[in-house]
């Protein structure tokens, strides 16, 4: 094979791999941005009030809910952005984050995630609610405890940091044990929570 020839088909392998990678980062941000909450937003509140710097404030029984993505607590200020996009400030006591589980291949629904703290920050732009100040999250059975918590309610990923020298708990659950009489197309448990410990959220 001549050099020129060799140096086509290495051209042409590299492009190959470039056009494969980048098909595959598209599949996976389409896969991602099936997940993050859309549609309209509702919120109910006792009290509402428009403040001078632009943000609405809601007071008393708060409940702001999208198609998936709910969050409850006592107060809520509301900043609303460019393209419909809106940033959301929860606090209670607690306030609460509630993200049912998805539906999968085989029809089986995805675990269901909840979490529970003083307050929780999210951003629609990048679907992450910051959940901080005794933190509580839970993924099906298993459960994460820590000051912060990350949530990408897009991706379903999880950050915990413990705080200021802190540490951060997990508590995954045993798979369930298999019965003699479980018929073999039976649902698996779902895979434990992916966690970066340690990673400010």
């Amino acid at each position: 094979m001549s050099r020129n020839r060799a140096a086509e088909v290495a051209l042409l392998l590299v492009l190959g791999l470039v056009t494969g990678l980048a098909g595959a980062q598209q599949k996976r941000e389409t896969n991602v941005d099936a997940l993050r909450p859309t549609g309209p937003v509702t919120v109910t509140a006792d009290r509402a009030e428009w403040e001078q710097n632009g943000a609405m404030v809601y007071t008393g029984n708060v409940l702001l809910s999208s198609d998936t993505l709910k969050l409850k607590g006592d107060r809520l200020e509301l900043r609303q952005l460019a393209g419909g996009q809106f940033t959301a400030s929860v606090t209670g006591n607690p306030a609460r984050l509630d993200h049912p589980g998805l539906k999968e291949k085989n029809g089986q629904a995805g675990p269901p995630v909840s979490a529970e703290a003083r307050t929780l920050n999210y951003d629609s732009r990048s679907s992450m609610v910051d959940i901080l100040g005794n933190a509580h999250l839970t993924r099906g059975k298993d459960q994460i405890d820590g000051d912060n918590i990350g949530y990408d309610a897009a991706a379903r990923r999880i950050k915990a940091a413990g705080g200021q020298g802190g540490q951060v708990k997990i508590v995954i659950q045993p798979p369930p044990k298999a019965s003699s009489g479980a018929s073999p197309g039976a649902p698996k448990a779902p895979p434990p929570p992916a966690v970066d410990e340690g990673a400010q959220p």
